[in-house]
């Protein structure tokens, strides 16, 4: 994934990208709550083959996402 200038939360993205994970359990870097809600765009992954993750924020969507043209 690449670094997306102009998104709210594309800084955390990319620190939990390269710090270590026990950093990232200790609450350093989460996840935002709702990329819409702060004027961003969500990212998808794939969760489970019937679920949307998004990369930037904790929501997920059934469906799958991460195969149509980002929102």
């Amino acid at each position: 994934m690449k670094y997306e200038t102009g998104h709210p939360y594309a800084f955390r993205t990319w620190l939990r990208m390269h710090l270590p994970w026990f950093l990232i359990d200790l609450g350093i870097a989460h996840k935002g709550k709702d990329c819409e809600s702060v004027g961003g765009w969500h990212r998808w992954y794939n969760i489970d083959e019937k679920r949307s993750g998004c990369y930037h924020c904790r929501i997920e969507r059934e469906g799958r996402h991460w195969e149509l043209p980002n929102d």
